[in-house]
C-alpha cells in the first residue's frame, strides 16, 4: 500500500490455539489496533464523534505463528458522508499474511446515530488516502 500508517504488533502465546498458529479471531483484533493507532495518534477519539465498526472482511492468506511482531499497515481507501472505508494488511517477517477491508460509521456516542464526518476528520485522514480498490 503506498500511503500506510504503520503500527507493530506483538503476538502473545494466548494468540495461538491447539493448532500451534495464531487463531484466526486474532487477525481482526490487530486490525483494530492498527485502525485504533491511526486515530489515536491524529486526536480523532477523543472528540465528539466516536466509530463502529460496520463491516469487516478479512482475507487469511498465510498462517501466522508465535512468537513474533506483526506490522500493520492501515490506509483510508475512501471518506464517505458517514462512513469510513478502511484496507489493512498484516505482515509478519516481511510477508503478507493477510488482507483485510473495513467500513466504519462514525457516530454521536450520546443518539448512537450516524453523523457526518466533518472537514477536521477529513483533513486528518487525507495523507493515508489510498485509491479505492477493493481487489487489495
Amino acid at each position: 500500500m503506498a500511503a500506510s500508517f504503520v503500527t507493530i504488533q506483538k503476538l502473545r502465546f494466548c494468540d495461538t490455539d491447539r493448532l500451534g498458529h495464531v487463531n484466526n479471531a486474532v487477525y481482526a483484533v490487530l486490525y483494530e489496533a492498527g485502525r485504533v493507532d491511526l486515530f489515536q495518534s491524529l486526536g480523532l477519539l477523543s472528540g465528539p464523534l466516536g466509530v463502529v465498526i460496520a463491516r469487516l472482511e478479512i482475507d487469511f492468506l498465510r498462517e501466522m505463528d508465535w512468537p513474533g511482531e506483526v506490522r500493520v499497515e492501515t490506509s483510508v481507501a475512501r471518506i464517505g458522508t458517514k462512513s469510513l472505508h478502511m484496507r489493512q494488511h498484516l505482515l509478519l517477517a516481511g510477508a503478507v499474511v493477510s488482507c483485510g477491508r473495513s467500513v466504519l460509521a462514525t457516530i454521536d456516542p450520546v443518539t448512537r446515530r450516524a453523523v457526518p464526518i466533518g472537514e477536521d476528520w477529513r483533513a486528518a485522514l487525507a495523507p493515508w488516502q489510498v485509491a479505492d480498490n477493493p481487489t487489495s
